[in-house]
């Protein structure tokens, strides 16, 4: 579920709730008995965000900035928060503030700008 806090018509802010398959296959491998959520994951998470919330298909051109703060474990979080901002910065192109969290924790916050794909003619 993706919800508008609202904002003017360059910048907008949603929060997005997150339910996280802690029996998915990439869990398998990162890490057997103690699953992580990788870091790519979690970008990837942001960019379909940002496309849903859009309705374009978006491409990561820049990441100013990617911090992981904490480990997420689908276990133990099994449902997180994500909380993006975007600035439209030209009609293709956008810049992203994001943070994923959940019960007080912040694990990831991320600045970065996207650009939209268009479908080859």
């Amino acid at each position: 579920m993706v919800s508008n806090d609202g904002g003017d018509n360059s910048v907008q802010k949603y929060s997005a709730m997150v339910e996280l398959d802690s029996t998915h296959g990439i869990f398998q491998g990162h890490f057997p008995g103690n699953p992580i959520l990788p870091g790519v994951c979690q970008v990837e998470m942001v960019k379909e965000i940002a496309e849903e919330i859009t309705g374009r298909k978006l491409l990561l051109s820049q990441a100013n900035q990617v911090k992981y703060l904490s480990l997420i474990n689908p276990l133990l979080s099994p449902v997180v928060e994500l909380n993006i901002r975007l600035t439209i910065q030209g009609p293709e192109e956008l810049d992203v503030s994001a943070d994923l969290a959940s019960s007080g924790s912040t694990f990831m916050k991320m600045k970065g700008r996207f650009y939209e794909i268009k479908p080859r003619s």
